[in-house]
């Protein structure tokens, strides 16, 4: 198990860091996740610094959430916020949605991996697709892919490449009667209608997985974008596809019909965004004139109200403290009316809420800024003072647990010829110190998406990378 901290320095940079990298002993019950975990945070004592925590969706690791809960309310008491501490990985939803989308269109699918896996068979079979392909005057650029078929991008990238050889494979069927795999008109109709859904859902999916910018203010911007691409396919004349859009549409309700408060504040936290963007979203996603709308807007408006008290009244605190600790002289005390301490306190709440007006009043930030979000509320921090320590808060939490499981696949690097047989707390040491020594993430991008997709993609190379002239 790999225990990843993220969180946001005062230069207003996303930082990474192994904490852990632990060997645990089957069974891998929630109560024994649950334990591992809290001790790797309590030995680097950051248990009350938690927020959230982001799981892959497995019946484990709820289990394991469930026991977290119970162990940090006993250790944090009322400071300890729960709304906002279980994130379930977005990534690992989305590919579980599409998943079974994919499966209504099986026997589609599968006649197009025949036909990639009849060319894969045999060299003389390419060279002739190849021959084909310079008769028809078809550029031969890409190669084709063979997908791995539990893994949806590799089969979107099987589609989308073998569509570019289209009229050529329906042409090499016609002149050659073993060739009996090759998709119909019908068929490949279905894939150009398909293959756009799957690039949208895998550009989703990369986006998701970045590690060098705050990925949880863009969970909505992104979902809705699914949800309506979702809800074309559903409407779509094509019976097929339709029956694929609902499929994914009832694992799309599943996880995200319920509003996710941790995510909603920091999409509020974007200034391109703010609470403009929400309204838009909860219409799309529930519909405008409905009570459901009604009541969503009110509890996100109470919500960040709340956010915004809680802070007001930490920062008091820890001020009140500051400047009773460094009193070196003896001044007589002055007796102050209970009313006007009320009086007082009631105006120093309206005074922070009238910061959130002005964020949430003033205009969004223009599209062609060049700055990004984290660069934004570095400047503006100044004028935002307490929004900026809940930006902070919020804009940290990865949407996915992707960095995890990237850092598994430094293990090659770590165990080598020379150093096959390292105990686990020695490889737990290396992997940590990799971390630190980075200095800034565990970097996804050490390891590119495209990169890693190779292991469940095959390529058939084709043989002629001669281009033929228009």
């Amino acid at each position: 198990m790999c225990v990843v901290a993220h969180y946001i320095d005062d230069n207003w940079k996303i930082q990474t860091r192994v904490l852990g990298f632990l060997e645990l002993d089957p069974p891998h019950a929630g109560i024994v996740i649950a334990d591992a975990l809290y001790a790797c945070v309590t030995d680097w004592n950051i248990e009350t610094k938690i927020m959230s925590i982001t799981l892959d969706n497995a019946s484990n690791n709820d289990g394991a959430i469930k026991a977290l809960k119970a162990k940090f309310f006993y250790r944090r008491g009322n400071d300890f916020e729960d709304q906002y501490f279980h994130i379930r990985c977005c990534a690992h939803i989305l590919n579980l949605m599409v998943q079974d989308g994919i499966n209504v269109l099986d026997n589609l699918i599968k006649s197009l991996r025949e036909t990639v896996k009849y060319f894969k068979r045999s060299p003389s079979r390419l060279h002739a697709f190849v021959d084909t392909c310079k008769s028809m005057g078809v550029k031969v650029g890409n190669h084709l892919h063979l997908d791995c078929q539990t893994r949806w991008s590799s089969t979107y990238k099987m589609i989308s490449t073998a569509c570019q050889y289209k009229e050529a494979l329906t042409s090499h069927d016609d002149s050659n009667a073993n060739y009996a795999w090759a998709p119909t008109n019908a068929e490949w109709d279905m894939h150009d209608l398909i293959s756009p859904l799957l690039k949208s859902l895998a550009e989703v999916t990369k986006a998701f997985s970045g590690s060098l910018y705050p990925t949880s203010n863009i969970f909505y911007p992104y979902i809705v974008g699914v949800k309506i691409a979702i809800k074309h396919a559903i409407d779509s004349d094509s019976e097929h596809y339709k029956q694929m859009g609902e499929e994914m549409l009832d694992k799309f309700d599943k996880y995200w019909e319920e509003r996710n408060d941790s995510m909603v504040i920091a999409t509020i936290f974007d200034p391109w965004y703010k609470m403009n963007y929400i309204e838009w979203a909860f219409e799309e996603l529930y519909g405008k004139e409905t009570a459901r709308f009604r009541n969503e807007m009110s509890d996100v408006k109470k919500e960040l109200e709340v956010l915004y008290d809680k802070c007001v009244a930490q920062d008091k605190l820890a001020g009140n403290g500051a400047s009773s600790s460094s009193t070196t002289t003896s001044i007589p005390s002055i007796p102050v009316q209970a009313g006007y301490q009320s009086f007082l306190s009631a105006r120093s709440t309206r005074v922070s809420k009238s910061e959130l007006r002005n964020y949430l009043g003033d205009e969004v930030a223009a599209a062609d800024t060049c700055l990004d979000i984290l660069d934004w509320w570095k400047i503006n921090a100044p004028r935002y003072p307490i929004m900026a320590k809940i930006a902070k808060r919020f804009l940290a939490m990865p949407a996915t647990s992707l960095s995890s499981e990237s850092t598994f696949s430094t293990t090659g690097r770590i165990l080598d010829a020379y150093r096959s047989s390292l105990k686990p707390v020695m490889v737990e040491a290396l992997v940590c110190v990799a971390s630190y020594i980075k200095g800034t993430h565990v970097d996804l991008n050490m390891v590119p998406r495209d990169e890693n997709e190779e292991d469940d993609v095959e390529t058939i190379k084709l043989p002629v990378v001669e281009e033929i002239n228009d």
